[in-house]
């Protein structure tokens, strides 16, 4: 009769979570990942929870249209409500554009949207072929990454 040979039961490896997000610089260095060059037009969304850590991020393409960051936060903050993500960072590529008009108000109605989920909108990039702006910055409006 054979010996029974002893296998050894391997533990699952631990999932890596990515770094979390707490900063700017830390969010601009996922951007640099996640995002498609040639730049094309793309909304990253990335839920975070209270320490910064996300799990995800949701990619839509085509998003040419400026305000159709309004229906993927709401999108993502109604997914978001009652779990454990609390906090959302948004970032439209625009391969022809970089701020445009409107963007302010886009900003303030996006986080309002947000808001009424209890989500923090923490912040909106808008990537472009000139650079990674920040409307929240034409407000002067503080950071909200400690909030």
């Amino acid at each position: 009769m054979p010996a029974a040979h002893h296998h050894h039961r391997h533990r699952p490896t631990p999932r890596r979570l990515p770094p979390p997000l707490r900063n700017r610089a830390e969010a601009l260095d996922l951007l640099d990942i996640a995002v498609q060059r040639p730049l094309r037009p793309e909304t990253l969304c990335i839920p975070l929870d209270p320490s910064g850590q996300g799990a995800s991020i949701l990619i839509a393409s085509g998003t040419n249209d400026p305000d159709a960051i309004f229906g993927l936060v709401e999108f993502m903050a109604m997914s978001a409500e009652g779990g454990p993500t609390d906090r959302l960072v948004m970032a439209s590529v625009r391969p022809m554009h970089d701020l445009l008009p409107g963007d302010v108000d886009r900003w303030l109605d996006a986080s309002a949207i947000a808001q009424g989920f209890g989500v923090l909108l923490v912040e909106w990039f808008v990537v472009s072929p000139t650079g990674v702006f920040t409307p929240r910055d034409l407000l002067g409006e503080p950071e909200r990454w400690t909030q």
